[in-house]
């Protein structure tokens, strides 16, 4: 039966518990540890700042192609950090309205660019931003709602700006639909072409407090800019999409224009 050293005497100098550990310590410490004495690293203490800088020196020992794709990876993550941060700021009314649009109209764009450059499994936001998340132990449902959306919540939701401003609106608005059904029937397809047109219309309705909530024109214009915004920006819509897409942006153009000749309506 083994016996268990003596410890220390009482009162021992500095280097006598130094000596009683290096003797002993690492026969007892090495099973506390749970085998191999490895470092186990808390989730509770994993930081935004530690995640860059654990992901920083991995980087230094990967080779040219994988390197880019770990940055891209950090940069993806935290874009959806950021916006998901900047949704919970809007909610709880921490930043101003106009403020939180012109931050996501600088994320938007940034992440539409940089999802263009990954796999196709991370093309459409609605469900790749769950599936990133799941993967890497995170939440962020505001950010991939804000993201498949395409637009800020002052845009989506309406009454972003004062209604003194509805004539601006309507023209944009008009203006929108009549450059984007050009752009189609002179066969610009291309979904980097359709896609900054479709947010015009989207944006000019949707800040519109007037219009309903299920005003057609709308749901149609939003649908096909959700629909864009999971495509590559390379891609070509074939002739059913262009003719659907068409036939959607000139009826909506039609009910919007009754809408704004009905003042019962309104």
């Amino acid at each position: 039966k083994m016996q268990r050293p003596a410890p220390p005497p009482y009162g021992a100098g500095a280097n006598t518990m130094q000596n009683y550990v290096q003797q002993n310590g690492g026969r007892q410490g090495g099973a506390a540890a749970g085998g191999g004495g490895r470092e186990r690293i808390q989730v509770s203490k994993v930081t935004d700042a530690g995640v860059k800088k654990e992901l920083s020196k991995k980087l230094q020992a990967v080779d040219g192609d994988n390197r880019q794709e770990f940055e891209q990876m950090a940069d993806y993550y935290a874009i959806i950090r950021t916006m998901e941060k900047l949704e919970a700021q809007y909610i709880r009314g921490s930043i101003p309205p106009k403020i939180y649009e012109k931050e996501c109209q600088v994320l938007i764009p940034r992440f539409t660019t940089l999802k263009e450059c990954m796999g196709a499994d991370m093309q459409n936001p609605a469900t790749a931003i769950p599936t990133f998340m799941t993967k890497y132990n995170i939440k962020a449902p505001r950010a991939a709602n804000r993201f498949a959306a395409g637009v800020p919540a002052t845009v989506s939701a309406g009454g972003g700006e004062d209604s003194h401003r509805i004539a601006l609106f309507v023209a944009e608005a008009v203006q929108g639909f009549i450059t984007l059904m050009d752009s189609l029937r002179l066969g610009m397809t291309a979904v980097d072409q359709v896609h900054p047109l479709t947010a015009d219309v989207v944006n000019a309705l949707n800040k519109m407090a007037q219009l309903p909530p299920d005003f057609a024109p709308k749901l149609k214009a939003k649908n096909w800019l959700q629909t864009l915004s999971a495509m590559r920006a390379a891609q070509i819509l074939d002739e059913d999409q262009t003719r659907q897409f068409l036939l959607d942006m000139e009826s909506s153009h039609q009910q919007f224009v009754h809408w704004l000749s009905t003042p019962a309506e309104k």
